[in-house]
């Protein structure tokens, strides 16, 4: 009889270990739910059902309740992730994925995108939403109906400048110089004023990204002192403005966790940065929501920068971006003694009554100021997300 037993529990021992290590943070998730607060953000635990139809919402629930609330969750999903990446190098998101040469693309703008979604829709035989260029055409008509002459840089992302890094099988479709906007422009779809007014400095950055950092290998943003010959490279191309009237600016570098690090728990991707030293070159700079104490929406939009540098040319210049934006506002206060970045991936959370006073501010002294609209180019093609960022921040038409 004790054979016979014995004999069952060895067959049956790796189910037996198995249920006890789940059965610790099961026991775990059991007695947090009873002793501490319920985060709101997490599935709650149903009450006891009053009603069939509450009966059989019940499973669905309460499996939800327990995917959140599993002891060591937390600590679980990051050995996961890190194992996974570890093991096989590659990540639990759709979002993100490995290339060549140790440099990692974001490759789709959510999870519920196809695979390289992000990546295709910038490069040769991705097609422009037919809204696109009849909207830019308005966008400069508005503006110049106003009064003021704002430029727009569209900023090509890491897979149209580093088409050799992708997996083998994108390359080819990345490395041509047949993007989208590339396409737009040579289509006669934009007016005159548009046409001359609109950047895509895709051959430029090519060159630049040979003795520059342009965009850190585990970073999805731009961010390095090649930033500073983007600057350079618009104002000629915009203004025509002397170039150094004002010192160079200090330079440091140091390591940073990547600004894609937070898709992934468990998952610590660095690189070295390069920035401007405001400090050392003497500009007074400011990032974030404190920067704008003038206008309430500053606190609201969050993603704003602010720079003044008393050596420089006794101008302002105006960016209106995306989150591109605050990545090289630094570079261009060299140039000019005021710089002010306002990024309107929050636009919708102002009232009507903050977007006036946002843009009463922003538009005052037209006389001195450049306005820049800067968003990088899988961000201006998604659902027609340049519309949607910049409509509401088009200024009144002049009387």
């Amino acid at each position: 009889m004790s054979n016979s037993v014995l004999t069952l529990l060895g067959r049956h021992a790796m189910k037996f270990a198995v249920v006890a290590v789940l059965a610790v943070p099961a026991i775990v998730s059991v007695h947090d739910a009873r002793t501490k607060p319920n985060d709101p953000n997490l599935a709650q635990l149903p009450a006891r059902p009053a009603s069939w139809w509450e009966l059989g919402e019940a499973p669905s629930k309460v499996t939800a309740w327990i995917n959140d609330h599993f002891g060591y969750r937390n600590d679980l999903v990051k050995l996961n992730n890190r194992t996974r990446f570890k093991v096989f190098h590659e990540f639990p998101s759709v979002q993100m994925s490995s290339g060549r040469h140790g440099r990692y693309f974001l490759t789709a703008h959510g999870t519920n995108e196809l695979p390289y979604q992000a990546v295709i829709a910038t490069c040769s035989g991705a097609v422009l939403s037919h809204k696109i260029a009849p909207y830019i055409n308005q966008l400069f008509d508005t503006y110049q109906a106003a009064g003021l002459a704002p430029k727009l840089l569209i900023a090509p992302s890491a897979p149209v400048v580093h088409p050799e890094d992708l997996p083998a099988w994108l390359t080819p479709r990345c490395m041509g110089l047949d993007t989208p906007f590339k396409t737009l422009f040579a289509s006669n779809a934009l007016n005159p004023t548009a046409a001359a007014s609109i950047l895509f400095p895709l051959e430029q950055m090519r060159e630049i990204k040979k003795s520059a950092t342009l965009f850190p290998k585990t970073w999805f943003h731009w961010t390095g002192e090649g930033l500073d010959q983007v600057a350079r490279l618009s104002l000629t191309a915009f203004w025509q403005r002397p170039l150094d009237q004002a010192p160079a600016l200090q330079v440091r570098k140091h390591m940073q966790y990547s600004d894609v690090s937070h898709l992934f728990d468990g998952v610590g991707l660095q690189s070295e940065i390069t920035e401007p030293d405001l400090e050392a070159s003497q500009v007074k700079g400011c990032f974030g929501e404190a920067c704008f104490p003038e206008v309430e929406a500053g606190k609201l939009l969050r993603d704003v920068s602010r720079f003044g540098n008393p050596k420089a040319p006794a101008r302002r210049l105006l960016i209106i971006s995306d989150s591109f934006g605050s990545k090289i506002s630094p570079w261009y206060s060299r140039y000019y003694r005021e710089v002010e970045q306002f990024a309107t991936n929050n636009i919708d959370l102002l009232s009507p009554a903050q977007l006036g006073a946002l843009k009463t501010y922003m538009y005052r002294n037209p006389g001195d100021t450049d306005i820049l609209l800067l968003y990088h180019d899988g961000g201006a093609m998604y659902n027609d997300v340049l519309r949607y960022a910049t409509e509401r921040m088009l200024p009144v038409p002049a009387k």
